[in-house]
């Protein structure tokens, strides 16, 4: 004889079993669902930011899911560009490595991180290029001379030399 609490105590746990079952066929669906709407959270972020902290925020999460799948940052890659010419350093920084995140092409991108390692005034966004490069791996070893050099030139201990030796490392690590 079943009892009516263990009636409901059995159509409860068959709810609760749906239920996981459930998530665990749409589960993936969902998670790239809140991945694709967090991409363009950021991308808005990045586009339409007054703050110099937000648009850097934007930027290194937008290199995170880019890291995930780069279609997620697609649309933002125009802007990713186009914040290495921001007139904040941080910016500039979280750019650089954001691209290099972003499984670019390596005659576009590393051109335009080199350019930044080379020309730019603030050792913040040297140091974000640098990352970007480390971060593309192989394909970055056109930049293993401008990376050298950089190491001559600055001291082997400062925060520029010791991730150029980083990057180099990355890269020919990488490459193996």
């Amino acid at each position: 004889m079943t009892t009516p609490a263990r009636r409901f105590a059995q159509a409860l746990a068959a709810v609760a079993l749906f239920n996981g079952l459930l998530y665990l066929c749409l589960g993936d669906q969902l998670r790239a669902a809140d991945k694709e709407a967090e991409a363009k959270k950021y991308t808005e972020a990045l586009k339409k930011g007054k703050d110099a902290k937000a648009k850097a925020d934007a930027l290194h999460e937008l290199g995170k899911l880019a890291q995930v799948q780069k279609s997620l940052v697609a649309g933002a890659l125009p802007d990713i560009y186009k914040a290495l010419d921001d007139k904040d350093a941080g910016v500039r920084a979280a750019a650089a490595y954001a691209l290099g995140q972003c499984d670019e092409p390596a005659d576009k991108a590393v051109p335009l991180l080199v350019k930044v390692l080379k020309n730019d005034k603030s050792d913040d966004a040297k140091i974000g290029a640098i990352k970007g490069l480390a971060a593309m791996g192989p394909g970055a070893k056109t930049a293993l001379g401008d990376l050298r050099t950089v190491i001559k030139e600055s001291d082997k201990k400062s925060k520029i030399g010791k991730a150029a030796q980083q990057a180099i490392k990355s890269i020919n690590a990488s490459s193996k």
